[in-house]
């Protein structure tokens, strides 16, 4: 009887082992998650966002009245868009591209967007790329988009003046 005491003592740790190492896993992914997102304020028509834990900047928007996320990437010439997110959005490739990426050379296809919104500023007819192969839904808010904007950085902050 004893023996059969701790075998049960032993599962009830076990258990409770377990559960304790799934409530750490919870914890670790929903903090780590939640700090990966900017925060962004508007105020007299500026717009300060702070960098999220890897250091980039994300904005909610929207294309064609549809919602996405962006990451301001000063290194994009054009807004380059994910293409299982331009399948969702019934985007087109109008003229096949070759892009230079970080990664080497890889096709794409460039559309016109009716309308790209983020924070206060609303654009018209915009230029986009549409990239291949990958599955993130992050848009990547290029040049074409960013230069029509005075940036500054400061502290960690990204500030974009009309």
């Amino acid at each position: 009887m004893d023996n059969n005491q701790y075998a049960h003592g032993g599962r009830i740790m076990f258990i409770i082992t377990w559960v304790f190492f799934f409530f750490l896993l919870f914890v670790f992914f929903h903090y780590s998650d939640s700090s990966n997102k900017s925060t962004y304020q508007i105020q007299n028509g500026t717009l300060t966002i702070k960098a999220d834990s890897s250091g980039h900047y994300r904005i909610k928007g929207s294309i064609n009245n549809e919602n996405v996320e962006f990451i301001i990437d000063t290194g994009a010439t054009l807004v380059a868009i994910p293409k299982s997110l331009a399948n969702r959005l019934g985007l087109k490739g109008r003229y096949p591209i070759l892009l230079q990426t970080a990664n080497g050379n890889i096709s794409g296809s460039l559309t016109r967007l009716k309308e790209l919104t983020f924070a206060n500023f609303k654009l018209y007819d915009v230029k986009a790329v549409i990239m291949p192969g990958s599955d993130d839904n992050m848009v990547l808010l290029g040049m074409n988009v960013l230069s029509k904007f005075n940036l500054s950085q400061q502290n960690n902050r990204l500030i974009i003046k009309k």
